[in-house]
């Protein structure tokens, strides 16, 4: 029933898109969005930071180190920064979360939840860096001369932390290293909650993800774009999963640091691989360059991801089922 659940809860969400006026439909996506990233996520993020193994902070760095070279190597292809930051910054929660939960369960999630935070921390501060800098209102492109001058280094810093600190997801972290003291307790007398939680996220998003798949309106061209930036992130994620395993391997056998969940559960670093871009980009974009080019950039990935993620979940269960 691991993959049925999840396909179940993903038609659902596609008949809701397809049978609801579309006004309704929008809001009722928007209200369950609001849930999972405002609520669930964060409670997730605090029991799983406070009840946290090494692999937690492990898989959260090498995430961020993952997606600075992305963003490196992706700029040699293009030189549009809504393109290099839809490359790395990825839509890890709502449609990563709920896969994993659905198919692996509530302590391969504890693993992936590592990548969540280490993806919502840097794709924040790379979308602040790469769009701001490159803001065609700044540079006069597209728009009249300004004479103000741009914004120092020490302002675009000041802004990222500014988000940093509003961010949900962060602000969950801290609370759950606050909560590190009573990890033991919520280990013993808060896992049956998780559990639920982590039910309800994959419920909740998979409709969510359904709902998404059934309101896309694309042009081909969409489509073929988004495969081929799909495929060398695939790739580029393959690499870096593989080597962040060798490296947990030989730190847990030489150095001795435990990351028997990681171990146990390497499937969901794989994963990332598939994921779409993360809607935040297109709030990102009309923040900062006042345009809204990202918007089927994510609509194509997410079309794209819903193929890939179908096509790679039952390649993972035979790669990982001994």
């Amino acid at each position: 029933m691991g993959i049925i659940l999840p396909l179940i809860y993903l038609a659902a969400g596609l008949t809701l898109a397809l049978t609801l006026p579309e006004h309704r439909g929008t809001q009722l996506k928007e209200r369950a969005s609001a849930l999972l990233t405002r609520w669930i996520i964060p409670a997730v993020i605090i029991y799983t930071v406070a009840t946290s193994r090494p692999e937690l902070f492990f898989v959260a760095a090498s995430t961020m180190v993952m997606m600075l070279l992305g963003v490196l190597g992706a700029g040699r292809i293009t030189r549009d920064p809504v393109q290099k930051l839809a490359f790395v910054y990825l839509n890890a929660g709502l449609f990563g979360i709920p896969v994993v939960a659905g198919i692996w369960g509530d302590e391969a999630v504890r693993v992936y939840i590592g990548a969540y935070i280490g993806n919502s921390i840097m794709g924040n501060i790379l979308g602040t860096s790469l769009l701001r800098g490159d803001s065609r209102a700044e540079s006069g492109e597209g728009s009249p001369p300004r004479t103000a001058t741009a914004p120092s280094r020490g302002a675009t810093i000041r802004r990222v932390l500014r988000g940093l600190r509003t961010s949900p997801p962060v602000i969950a972290v801290v609370i759950g290293l606050l909560c590190l003291p009573a990890g033991p307790l919520l280990s013993v007398h808060g896992a049956g909650f998780y559990r639920v939680l982590t039910w309800v996220f994959s419920f909740i998003g998979m409709i969510v993800l359904g709902m998404w798949l059934g309101a896309a309106k694309l042009h081909r061209a969409d489509l073929t774009r988004a495969a081929g930036w799909a495929v060398l992130r695939a790739a580029l994620v393959s690499v870096y999963s593989l080597g962040v395993l060798a490296l947990a391997r030989w730190a847990h056998d030489a150095a001795g640091v435990h990351f028997d969940q990681l171990l146990a559960y390497p499937q969901v670093l794989f994963l990332l691989g598939v994921l779409p871009p993360a809607a935040n980009i297109v709030i990102l974009e009309t923040h900062y360059r006042h345009e809204g080019t990202a918007a089927p950039v994510i609509a194509a990935g997410a079309v794209v991801s819903v193929g890939l993620i179908a096509l790679t979940v039952p390649i993972l269960q035979l790669a990982f089922s001994g």
